[in-house]
C-alpha cells in the first residue's frame, strides 16, 4: 500500500488506496479510495486523533468527521470528487440518531451503525446514496451481515436480528408469544425459552425480581430482510434463536 502525505501548519492529508471502511468489509463494496485528513489535536483530549475520512466510490463519497468522542461529529454524502474538507455546502448531512459511524456501502445503499450497542445488538440504518433518503433500520447481532444481495434496486440482507418485544415472554407466556409471532413471523416452535435468562438476572438482583420479570424480552433470530420500492419485509430463517433481558 502506498501513501502520500502533504503537511501544512495544521493539517496532514493521507491518501490511502483500496482501504476498507467497514468492520464487516467482505460483505460491502471496497472504496475506490479513502482520503484521511488529520485535524488539530484537542489539548483537553490529547489521546484523541481527530480526523476526516472520505470514502470514495464511483458515483459518490461518504464523509465521517471523528473527533474521538462517542459517535462521529458529522456524517455526510458527497459528490465522488468533492474535496475532503470539514464543511461543504453541497454535502447531504446525515442527521439520524441511529447513525453514529459509517458501516459500509453496497451499490447505491449506504449503511451506518449506531455509536453504541443496544440490548446486545448493534442498531443500523440504510440510506440511498443518490437521494439521501432513509430506507430502513434494524439491529443485528455480532460483527455484521451473513449476506448482502442486490438485484435491480432490491436489497436483501441476511443476519441475526436483535428484536426487542413489547412484552415479557417469561411473564406473559402465550399472550406475549402471539404478539412476537405477529411482529416477527416466528412460529411458537421457533420461539426460545426465556426462563433461564430471566432467572439468571433475578438471581443477580433478587431485590428487583418483580421488575425484572416484567422486562420486555429480547429475541435474537436469523432473518432475511428484503427492501424493494419503499417496502421492507422480514422473513425468519432456519437457525438457533435466543432470549435475553434488556441491557
Amino acid at each position: 500500500m502506498m501513501k502520500r502525505a502533504v503537511t501544512t501548519s495544521v493539517i496532514l492529508t493521507v491518501f490511502i488506496s483500496f482501504a476498507g471502511a467497514s468492520e464487516n468489509a467482505a460483505a460491502f463494496d471496497r472504496p475506490v479510495k479513502v482520503d484521511v485528513v488529520a485535524l488539530p489535536r484537542d489539548e483537553l483530549n490529547p489521546d484523541a486523533k481527530p480526523k476526516i475520512t472520505c470514502s470514495r466510490y464511483p458515483t459518490f463519497a461518504i464523509k465521517e468527521i471523528d473527533l474521538g468522542e462517542v459517535g462521529a461529529e458529522k456524517l455526510a454524502l458527497l459528490a465522488a470528487d468533492a474535496p475532503c474538507e470539514r464543511a461543504d455546502l453541497r454535502e447531504r448531512a446525515i442527521e439520524d440518531d441511529t447513525a453514529g459511524y459509517v458501516m459500509g456501502v453496497s451499490g447505491g445503499f449506504v449503511f451506518f451503525r449506531a455509536a453504541d450497542g443496544w440490548n446486545g445488538g448493534l442498531p443500523f440504518v440504510v440510506y440511498e446514496a443518490a437521494t439521501g433518503e432513509r430506507l430502513l433500520n434494524d439491529s443485528l447481532e455480532g460483527d455484521g451481515f451473513t449476506a448482502i444481495t442486490r438485484v435491480k434496486g432490491e436489497l436483501t440482507l441476511d443476519f441475526r436480528r436483535v428484536y426487542t418485544a413489547s412484552c415479557s415472554l417469561y411473564l406473559e407466556g402465550a399472550a406475549c408469544a402471539k404478539t412476537i409471532a405477529a411482529d416477527t413471523g416466528l412460529s411458537p416452535k421457533q420461539l426460545p425459552d426465556c426462563a433461564a435468562a430471566y432467572k439468571a438476572e433475578m438471581k443477580r438482583s433478587p431485590e428487583n425480581a418483580r421488575e425484572i420479570e416484567r422486562l420486555p424480552s429480547v429475541i435474537v433470530y436469523p432473518v432475511e430482510l428484503v427492501y424493494a420500492a419503499g417496502d421492507t419485509a422480514r422473513r425468519p430463517l432456519d437457525g438457533a434463536t435466543a432470549c435475553r433481558t434488556p441491557s
